[in-house]
C-alpha cells in the first residue's frame, strides 16, 4: 500500500508553525526594543528601527519567500510505502533518500498531533524501534500529514503483532531477518571473545 501525505493540510500546517515562529520573533524583537529604547537614552527609536528591525524585516521577508517553498517540495516528495515485511519512507527534495524498516526492528507506533495538526485533521505516526535510530527525536521515521491515521496506525500495530507473533510462534520468518539476525550474534560473540581474550 502506498501513501502520500496530505499535501493541502500538511503545507497549511507548516504556514501556520512559520507564522507562530515570525510572530514570536516580532514580539520579542519589540520587547528587545523597549528595554533598550528605556534603559539606554543614548539609543533612539528611530536608530533601533533603522538598525535592528531593517534587519529582523529582511530575515524575515527571506524565510517568506524561501522556506515555503522548501516545504513544498519536501512534501510533495514523500512517500510512505506499506507491505508485509517492512514500512519504506521516501523523501528528499534533491538527494533522495530511502528509509526501510523492517517490522521485526520495530517496537511501537506513536501517534503525535500537534495542536494545528488536531485543528487540520491529520496526524504524524512515530516508529519506534529498538536501536532508536539516530534521528534527534529517537525515532527510527515519521509519517507526517495523514487523514487516516487512526485506521493506519490500528493497521501498522496490528502487521507487527502478527509479525512477531509469527516469529515467536514459531512459524519460518522470511529468510533475510534470520540470516540478519545469525550474522549480528556471530558478530556480537565475536566482538566479546576480543574483549574477553583482551581482559586476561
Amino acid at each position: 500500500m502506498e501513501l502520500k501525505p496530505d499535501l493541502g493540510r500538511l503545507m497549511r500546517r507548516e504556514i501556520y508553525t512559520f507564522l507562530t515562529i515570525t510572530t514570536v520573533i516580532v514580539i520579542c524583537t519589540l520587547i528587545i526594543q523597549a528595554l533598550v529604547v528605556i534603559l539606554d537614552p543614548e539609543v533612539t527609536n528611530d536608530e533601533f528601527v533603522r538598525y535592528v528591525w531593517s534587519w529582523v524585516a529582511g530575515l524575515l521577508i527571506a524565510g517568506w519567500v524561501i522556506v515555503p517553498w522548501f516545504q513544498y517540495l519536501w512534501i510533495i516528495n514523500l512517500k510512505y510505502v506499506v507491505d508485509d515485511e517492512r514500512l519504506v519512507i521516501h523523501k528528499g527534495i534533491l538527494f533522495k533518500k530511502s528509509v526501510s524498516i523492517p517490522y521485526s526492528a520495530i517496537t511501537d507506533f506513536t501517534l503525535a498531533r500537534s495542536l494545528y495538526e488536531r485543528w487540520l485533521e491529520i496526524g504524524t505516526l512515530l516508529v519506534q524501534t529498538a536501536g532508536q535510530g539516530a534521528q534527534a527525536g529517537g525515532h527510527e521515521g515519521r509519517l507526517e500529514g495523514l487523514v487516516e491515521f487512526e485506521a493506519l496506525h490500528t493497521e501498522l500495530r496490528a502487521k507487527i503483532k502478527v509479525y512477531q507473533g509469527n516469529l515467536r510462534g514459531g512459524k519460518t520468518a522470511p529468510s533475510e531477518v534470520v540470516e540478519g539476525d545469525d550474522v549480528v550474534l556471530v558478530s556480537i560473540l565475536e566482538e566479546i571473545k576480543k574483549i574477553n581474550r583482551k581482559l586476561k
